[in-house]
């Protein structure tokens, strides 16, 4: 039986796909609803079987609804879960499964829907957000901060952050920022590369966030002489007082 974890991880499935994974017993009947949930989220809580399994909770129920999703198509949706267990096996079996249920599905905007914006804060694969960047999705921002809060592995989360950092739409830059730390807060790193990005183009929130949530000896130099200067121009200077003169008391006559 194939974990529900690397089958969320590794493919981008389809409903039908869910369906064929609980009726043929490949993934766990107890795990299908939550694969149903997330698949419902990132469509953006379609009405349907889909969302009617991703609340089952009845084993008897949930693969009567799995048979219903897998008959609504005609393709070979079986071949996804012969792909997820020889790669989790590591059976050694030469394969394109990752390219054609993963890659391809991504470049092709499949499995998301990129106009919901609660859809995309659910991302979580680095895969669907490299491919929103090349095809220019103009919520590609929001999905980078979905993938910071979902994506278990804060390094392939940080290369995309980066790429956001480093875009050309202030609006991206932004939810880079905010991607950024929500990095930081959840694991306490950052990469050298968004460090690079942030050396190039000047962001006081950005900063702001690694210094709240790293701890400040893993952070360049650089960005410890930004801070000095910072506070040293917040500093108000004193005003003199003007010298007091004349102001002897004139004794009465």
């Amino acid at each position: 039986m194939i974990p529900m974890e690397h089958a969320r991880y590794r493919a981008s499935l389809t409903p039908a796909e869910i369906g064929r994974g609980g009726a043929d017993g490949w993934v766990s009947v107890d795990d299908v609803p939550t694969l149903a949930w997330l698949a419902w989220n990132d469509l953006g809580r379609p009405p349907g079987v889909l969302g009617e399994l991703a609340e089952a909770t009845d084993p008897r129920h949930v693969l009567a609804l799995c048979r219903i999703l897998a008959s609504t198509s005609r393709a070979d949706t079986a071949a996804v879960w012969r792909y997820l267990a020889a790669d989790w096996e590591r059976t050694g079996e030469r394969s394109d499964g990752r390219q054609r249920f993963l890659l391809d599905r991504a470049r092709r905007g499949e499995g998301m829907n990129w106009r919901d914006f609660s859809a995309l804060m659910g991302t979580d694969r680095p895969e669907d957000v490299d491919a929103a960047f090349d095809r220019g999705e103009d919520m590609v921002g929001i999905s980078v901060i979905g993938l910071a809060l979902s994506y278990p592995d804060p390094w392939a989360t940080l290369r995309r952050v980066a790429r956001a950092l480093d875009h050309d739409r202030t609006e991206v830059r932004r939810q880079g920022a905010t991607a950024l730390a929500h990095v930081a807060r959840i694991h306490g790193v950052v990469s050298r590369e968004c460090l690079e990005v942030l050396r190039r183009r000047h962001d006081n929130v950005a900063e702001d966030d690694l210094w709240t949530f790293i701890a400040h000896h893993k952070l360049p130099a650089w960005l410890w002489w930004r801070r000095i200067k910072a506070r040293l121009g917040r500093r108000v200077p004193r005003e003199r007082r003007p010298r007091l003169t004349g102001c002897a008391v004139p004794r009465p006559a």
